[in-house]
């Protein structure tokens, strides 16, 4: 054998290690590289502008065995509306008095029996049937367990209609008085998600994601919006269709929607839905949005950029096992640029989600429950066993009690 092949075997087998390295490292630092970069740019102060006057909009309310909390969520809703303006609760396979009940608030009722199809985007696209007999110019859907803040209605109509866009509200948790350090964690990663992501990828050029309730869209959007679907996260699907079909989706701050959290034990039941139905959905999305973008949009590169982002329990879990793997492979002769790359990434995306604590999250989470960090990561890991093992497929209600 030449003694040329040893060489070259080695040489070989050491530029394989470094490629390996460097993708373990692309893989867990690029979601928080992002990160830290859309959390910057969100976290950067905003003025308000005004609206022009909203157009008559239309309130869509989808509720399904919503009788214990219906009436306090349209008292919110009608104390917004103006007589040019409706709202429309489907009463979707109920076994309560959510249609008597809204419709002694003063809303429109109308009620869906289909067992074989349950589900809010069974729900929705009956609405709209419904909706079309008489002509809107917007329509705001808000869940029936969601608070419009004063204005927000008005203000998501506004927003809607003059920029010819699908407009998402700043929706947000709010804390019973009792919440465990888990439940607060959990509303403080909801709350960077939701505000602080939104807002830093708006800036950053990529628009805005569906997220559910305080959506307000034109009717000429609506209309044709693929609403039917069997997601378990059917309003980001809808976000990301909306965007490859070349509508743009844009977040308004200001137009504030609020629900109460669960309990710790229904919250972990909402973020298995949630969770699983977002990793599956942008695992499928983020191919098709990455390739179009580069092939001319590039807000839709943005946007697939975002989409590699998991949850922040699962994302900080990969880094510290990928950093983990990074060192035990350099141990074994690896490069130690991949490992220095990353720590640095992470030691950023640290500073940078600390800073957020300081200056949104102290309220949400204080700091003697921030110690309780690692609880949180352990409560999360049974959520990504199920995504692992027995991947939640069907759409369950979550439960509404405190």
């Amino acid at each position: 054998m030449s003694p040329i092949w040893p060489t070259f075997s080695v040489r070989w087998s050491s530029r394989v290690l470094t490629l390996l390295c460097w993708a373990l490292a692309t893989f867990s630092g690029l979601p928080l590289l992002m990160l830290s970069v859309e959390c910057i740019m969100g976290a950067l102060p905003a003025r308000q502008r005004p609206h022009a006057p909203p157009p008559p909009f239309a309130v869509l309310i989808p509720a399904h065995d919503e009788a214990s909390g219906i009436a306090a969520v349209l008292d919110a809703v009608v104390a917004q509306l103006r007589p040019c303006d409706r709202v429309l609760v489907v009463a979707d396979n109920c076994h309560d008095d959510t249609a008597a009940l809204a419709r002694a608030c003063g809303a429109e009722v109308v009620e869906r029996r289909d067992p074989e199809r349950c589900g809010k985007a069974y729900a929705l696209s009956y609405g709209r049937t419904a909706l079309g007999l008489k002509s809107t110019s917007v329509v705001i859907i808000v869940d029936a367990d969601c608070y419009p803040q004063p204005g927000a209605l008005a203000r998501l109509a506004a927003h809607a209609d003059q920029h010819g866009a699908a407009v998402q509200g700043c929706y947000l948790l709010t804390n019973p008085p009792e919440a465990t350090a888990v439940v607060r964690t959990s509303n403080l990663a909801f709350k960077i998600k939701n505000f602080v992501r939104q807002r830093g990828l708006q800036r950053l050029g990529g628009g805005a994601l569906l997220q559910g309730t305080g959506m307000a869209f034109p009717w000429s959007i609506f209309a044709t919006a693929p609403l039917e679907t069997t997601s378990l996260v059917e309003d980001l699907k809808l976000g990301l269709d909306l965007r490859l079909r070349g509508h743009p989706v844009r977040f308004d701050p200001h137009a504030c929607f609020t629900s109460n959290a669960s309990a710790q034990s229904a919250t972990q039941g909402q973020r298995t839905r949630w969770e699983h139905g977002s990793i599956t959905t942008a695992w499928r999305y983020w191919p098709r949005l990455a390739w179009t973008g580069l092939w001319g949009r590039p807000a839709l590169l943005m946007l697939a950029l975002d989409l590699t982002i998991p949850p922040l329990a699962l994302l900080l879990l990969v880094a510290f096992a990928t950093t983990i793997l990074l060192f035990a492979l350099f141990v074994l002769a690896g490069p130690v640029a991949p490992l220095l790359t990353l720590v640095a990434i992470g030691f950023l995306a640290a500073g940078v989600l600390t800073g957020i604590w300081l200056l949104l999250g102290r309220d949400i989470l204080p700091g003697a429950m921030a110690r309780q960090l690692p609880l949180y990561l352990f409560w999360k890991l049974p959520i990504y066993r199920r995504l692992a093992r027995s991947r939640q497929t069907s759409w369950v209600r979550t439960s509404r009690e405190p």
